[in-house]
């Protein structure tokens, strides 16, 4: 290789690692078509909830493409008003993108679940691939996004002696996403953090046997089995995103009963 091309090379190096990242674009609320769009409203994503059950839904569309299109391929749900748009959208190409909403989990999509002894309330984010080109959309990903656990720890006055006074046990976990450069789509790189309060509480044990926590434990602790970073990447095969790695066991977190 001579000198002239070698240095063309290595100038041209950093323009490749560049052109490989994902384009990734925040939606923020349009007031104009109260829709979630990028910043030159190319694209925009909503969710209708006042049609009829066929019409109600998330959906996309472009004002380029001039094309809108219905995503949600799931079971029929009769009331999307607990759902929200993902505000962000990944860019595959002009007619092509990955957008989501975030909402209850299946199989009931309920938004909080009450039981004995107390609450549990989960959201998912939905990932769809769009084509608006083709007017074609297909689930690809869903991943627990928020997850929120209070558990009553005391059942009479000698669990409340004993607590000194401090009764609920609080589990929440969250995650984010981020697009990576992979191969014929975007690798996705989901990291979480998952927290229990007072420390040393476990929904596996009987904390209301527990001593009245201190004021150091009463703060949120960190569950480091929990709180991951993995990477999905895209399989051909079933066209949707699986991990690179094993995912952690985190029922506890994401199971308003979870059995050990």
């Amino acid at each position: 290789m001579n000198k002239a091309f070698a240095l063309l090379i290595a100038g041209l190096m950093p323009l490749a690692a560049v052109a490989a990242q994902p384009d990734v674009e925040s939606l923020t609320l349009n007031p104009q078509n109260k829709l979630y769009c990028n910043a030159q409203t190319d694209w925009c994503v909503g969710i209708k909830t006042d049609g009829s059950m066929q019409d109600n839904g998330p959906f996309a569309t472009s004002r380029t493409l001039r094309a809108e299109w219905p995503f949600w391929d799931l079971p029929d749900i009769p009331n999307f008003s607990h759902f929200t748009v993902w505000p962000h959208l990944i860019r595959l190409d002009e007619e092509r993108a990955l957008v989501g909403v975030i909402g209850p989990t299946e199989p009931d999509y309920k938004e909080e679940i009450q039981f004995s002894g107390g609450s549990f309330a989960r959201k998912d984010l939905y990932l769809f691939m769009v084509n608006l080109g083709d007017n074609v959309s297909g689930l690809v990903h869903v991943m627990p996004y928020t997850a929120n656990a209070r558990i009553r720890a005391c059942f009479n006055d000698a669990d409340e002696t004993r607590r000194g006074g401090d009764c609920i046990d609080t589990y929440r976990f969250q995650a984010a996403l981020k697009a990576l450069p992979g191969g014929k789509y975007p690798d996705l790189q989901v990291t979480t953090h998952a927290t229990r309060a007072p420390a040393g509480v476990s929904r596996y044990a009987d904390s209301s046997k527990l001593p009245a926590p201190t004021e150091a434990q009463k703060a949120p602790q960190t569950d480091k089995q929990c709180s991951y970073t993995v990477t999905y990447k895209w399989h051909e095969d079933t066209s949707v995103y699986r991990p690179a790695t094993p995912v952690p066991d985190c029922a506890e977190f994401l199971q308003a009963q979870p059995k050990k």
